[in-house]
C-alpha cells in the first residue's frame, strides 16, 4: 500500500504543480480549481460549494452536510512567480522538484487522496477540505472569505509546509505607506522649497531607535523598510513627496493601532496609511487536538514533533482571530520560493498516514 499510495500522491502532485496557478493567471488560478473540482466530482458521497469572489476560486468539500466540520483541513493552491520549466515537475531521488512542490501542492494532493478514503468509509468523518487559491497574497478572498460566509469548525489543520514540526503561532503582518509632502525648489535654492527626505531621514532614524533592525533571529517585532521613492521630478529639483513602505510583523503584545501611533511619532507630517494587515496565529501548544495530532506525529515518524512560532503569515491565522484553534503541519522539503523548491515524497506519505490516523483514532 505504501508504494502504491507513494505513487498516487506524487502523481497527484505533479498534475497540481503544472498549472502556473500564479495571482497574475486567473485561468490558471481557475483551471486548478477545476482539475480538483473534477477529481472531487468522481468520489461519491463529497458535498461540494465552489466559489469566486475578486478573480480567486475556492471550493470547500465536506463528508457530511452542514458548515461546521468537527475539523477542516485548509490548503492553498496558488504559488509565486517562476520560470515556465519549473512548472514541469521533475521526480529524483525520491523527491519532487519545482514550483508549489512543498508549498503547497503536494499536502493538497495529500488532502485529495484522504478525502477519497474517508468518503468511502460505511459512516465518514466530521471532516471539511478548504482548497484557496490567494494565500499568497494574502488570503482575504479565500480563506478570509470563506469564515466570513461561515464556513467555521472545531478545529483547524492548515498543512503549510512545516517539516513535519507543529506551527503553533505566528506573527500579525502589516503594510504601511507613508507619505511626506514637500515644495519643489531648484536645486540650487533649497532655502526656496521644503525637501521631505530630511523629514524621511530623520523618522527613519527614530524608527530605528524604537525598533532597531534585528541581527539575529529575535521573536519581537520588525519594522523593515521595503521601498522608497523620492521625487521622480529632475536631478536639480527639490522633490514634491518621499513615499516610504514598511513591512510589519508584530506580536501579540504590539497591536496595530500602537503601531500606527509609534509611526504617527516618528513621522510627525506624514500621512499613514495601512494598506493591508492580518492578525497573528495562536493557538495554545497544549491544546487536546493540538496534543492529540503531535502524539500521531511521534507514532508515525519515531519522536516527537518539534513545536516552533514562525515570522510570515498563514492562512490559519483567520481562524484563531475568529477564536477557533488551529495550528499548521506539513511535509519535508526546502528552497520555498527560490529556484530550487522540493518536497519529500516519503513525508507525504506519512502526512497522509498521520492525518488518517488522526482523524479515525
Amino acid at each position: 500500500m505504501s508504494d502504491t499510495l507513494a505513487a498516487e500522491l506524487a502523481a497527484l502532485t505533479c498534475d497540481l504543480m503544472r498549472f502556473e496557478s500564479t495571482a497574475e493567471r486567473p485561468d490558471q488560478l481557475e483551471a486548478v480549481v477545476g482539475y480538483v473540482a473534477d477529481y472531487v466530482a468522481a468520489t461519491p458521497g463529497i458535498l461540494v460549494e465552489r466559489s469566486t469572489a475578486h478573480g480567486k476560486p475556492a471550493l470547500v468539500a465536506t463528508l457530511r452536510p452542514g458548515r461546521v466540520p468537527a475539523l477542516m483541513l485548509n490548503g492553498h493552491l496558488d504559488v509565486v512567480v517562476g520560470r515556465a520549466s519549473q512548472f514541469l515537475p521533475e521526480v529524483r531521488d525520491e523527491r519532487i522538484y519545482g514550483r508549489g512542490s512543498q508549498d503547497m501542492k503536494g499536502s493538497c494532493a495529500v488532502m485529495l487522496r484522504l478525502m477519497r478514503a474517508l468518503a468511502a468509509l460505511p459512516n465518514p468523518p466530521d471532516v471539511g477540505f478548504q482548497f484557496v487559491a490567494d494565500e499568497e497574497i494574502g488570503g482575504a478572498d479565500g480563506t478570509g472569505r470563506l469564515l466570513a460566509e461561515g464556513w467555521r469548525c472545531g478545529f483547524m489543520l492548515c498543512l503549510e509546509p512545516t517539516d513535519m514540526g507543529i506551527l503553533y503561532a505566528h506573527k500579525g503582518a502589516m503594510w504601511v505607506e507613508i507619505t511626506l509632502l514637500g515644495q519643489p525648489a531648484h536645486g540650487s535654492r533649497p532655502w526656496d522649497g521644503h525637501n521631505p527626505v530630511q523629514a524621511l531621514t530623520k523618522g527613519l532614524l527614530a524608527l530605528e531607535t524604537r525598533y532597531p533592525a534585528p541581527t539575529s533571529e529575535i521573536w519581537r517585532t520588525t519594522i523593515t523598510p521595503t521601498r522608497i521613492r523620492v521625487g521622480g521630478g529632475s536631478r536639480n529639483q527639490v522633490p514634491a513627496e518621499a513615499l516610504l513602505t514598511l513591512d510589519i510583523r508584530h506580536v501579540n503584545e504590539d497591536r496595530p493601532d500602537d503601531l500606527v501611533a509609534t509611526l504617527q511619532e516618528c513621522f510627525p507630517s506624514g500621512e499613514i496609511v495601512v494598506a493591508s494587515q492580518g492578525p497573528e496565529l495562536a493557538t495554545d501548544p497544549e491544546h487536546a487536538q493540538v496534543r492529540r495530532l503531535a502524539d500521531r506525529v511521534t507514532k508515525r515518524i519515531g519522536q516527537p514533533p518539534r513545536f516552533y512560532r514562525e515570522h510570515y503569515s498563514t492562512d490559519a491565522r483567520y481562524y484563531t482571530n475568529a477564536g477557533i484553534s488551529a495550528v499548521c503541519l506539513g511535509p519535508v522539503g526546502a528552497g520555498l520560493h527560490s529556484d530550487e523548491e522540493w518536497v519529500s515524497i516519503a513525508s507525504l506519505v506519512d502526512l497522509y498516514t498521520i492525518l488518517y490516523d488522526y482523524v479515525l483514532g
